[in-house]
């Protein structure tokens, strides 16, 4: 579902400066700092959905049994979300690790989508710009303060990267919104631009 074009703009995050440097000198601290929250959250909530769960087969008693379902589809569902949180902040590491960070501004919001998907373009681009489609790591779904004055990308657009936004360090993984479209920028690309995208894990479309 597309978020109504008047609201696009509105819908800004309120995350707090980051603890590390956004000024494309510190990838590496924007990612150790994004695989410590992911596993803060996880162990927030999956414990204490366990023991509902197992709470079940310990008591054995069937008035226990609603506890039990909440506490086993809690268990699977903070699970799933802290597997995808560690997965789109590895695939940020491998852009950071293939491709040198620089400075990209502006940004043009274009819109955003119910599934924490925003859509967003380069300004500095040549000739037609490409649409990106782009992902926080920890899955906010808001656009981060600030992010139209230029962001910190890694990558090559027909095949996408990874960039950090200044301020709040948010990390957003990137590939072209209609990846079909932009087949033969990549087939063009020279095989020295298809190698890297390989070793960055964009040469192919990510799930969503």
């Amino acid at each position: 579902m597309t978020v109504p074009e008047e609201w696009k703009h509105g819908l800004e995050s309120d995350t707090p400066p980051a603890p590390y440097a956004t000024d494309g000198s510190d990838y590496r601290g924007a990612l150790r700092y994004h695989y410590v929250v992911a596993l803060k959250r996880f162990l927030k909530f999956f414990p204490v959905f366990v023991v509902l769960w197992v709470q079940l087969y310990v008591f054995q008693r069937d008035y226990l049994l609603p506890l039990g379902i909440v506490g086993m589809l809690g268990a699977v569902w903070t699970l799933i979300l802290y597997v995808g949180r560690v997965s789109s902040t590895r695939k940020c590491a491998k852009a950071f690790r293939t491709y040198p960070l620089a400075f990209r501004t502006p940004v043009e919001k274009i819109g955003m989508e119910s599934t924490h998907t925003l859509y967003l373009r380069f300004g500095d681009q040549q000739g037609t710009p490409f649409t990106l489609r782009a992902k926080d790591a920890l899955g906010r779904g808001r656009w981060p303060v600030g992010i139209t004055d230029g962001v910190w990308f890694a990558g090559d657009e027909p095949f996408g990267g990874a960039m950090i936004v200044p301020g709040g360090g948010e990390l957003l993984f990137l590939q072209p919104r209609d990846w079909t479209a932009r087949e033969e920028d990549r087939a063009g690309a020279g095989p020295e631009r298809i190698e890297k995208a390989k070793r960055a894990g964009t040469h192919r479309p990510a799930r969503r």
